[in-house]
């Protein structure tokens, strides 16, 4: 079985990974075991129940969840903040438009030379905004791609919440928004806490790796042993 671990800022996943996971700015002492109706738990990561029994079963998860504030304290702590983003925003911006093949830039969908004139044209600001209505909408590739979603009419939210990616090594996304202008894990958080409460949970969801991969790192909560 594939193990899938979320990690979201507010509701909205930054990234979720397979059958492998980084605790990143978690702590241990904000470990917690809870249980959930499926029609409670976030549509964003595991879809809508599928009808009225499905929607009222109850599930464990096992999660590591801070506060929007807490996260952005560590971030800038370890030196992650909105300079560190506009810093890398513009590095992502100049590699792209002045080393990128001639036309559309790295864009291939119908609309690509739209995408290119946005992308040349936008500023930071410009993306955070575009960031913004992304998560009140919940628009994510995923559901995209289940066509849950339709295409987005403002077109930065299609870049971002598209599959186009610069074919830059050095660009590559270490993060699951693949067209938003910066590369990082952790900038990209900061970008996404920009528009996020900071009373918002952020959460790391190990659920599968507890229950089907042997992880053990709630065995202490659950009492099979004295100490993490």
């Amino acid at each position: 079985m594939e193990c899938i671990v979320h990690t979201t800022i507010g509701e909205y996943p930054i990234i979720s990974t397979v059958n492998r996971y980084n605790r990143w700015r978690f702590r241990p002492e904000e470990r917690i075991i809870r249980c959930r109706r499926r029609d409670q738990r976030n549509p964003l990561v595991h879809g809508k129940p599928i009808d009225k029994l499905d929607a009222g079963l109850v599930d464990t998860e096992y999660v590591y969840s801070i506060t929007a504030d807490t996260l952005r304290r560590r971030l800038g702590c370890a030196g992650y903040n909105r300079a560190s983003l506009e810093k890398e925003f513009w590095e992502y911006y100049e590699k792209v438009v002045h080393f990128s093949e001639p036309g559309n830039l790295h864009f291939t969908s119908e609309f690509a030379e739209d995408h290119a004139k946005a992308f040349c044209s936008s500023m930071l600001d410009d993306w955070l905004h575009a960031l913004a209505e992304t998560v009140k909408t919940g628009t994510t590739l995923a559901r995209r791609n289940m066509s849950e979603s339709e295409r987005p009419r403002n077109l930065l939210v299609d870049i971002i919440t598209g599959p186009d990616k610069p074919a830059f090594e050095e660009l590559e996304p270490e993060h699951g928004l693949l067209g938003f202008p910066c590369s990082t894990f952790d900038n990209m958080a900061v970008a996404l806490l920009e528009v996020t409460d900071g009373n918002a949970s952020c959460e790391l969801d190990v659920t599968m790796f507890v229950l089907h991969h042997g992880d053990i790192t709630f065995d202490d909560m659950l009492g099979r042993r004295d100490e993490l």
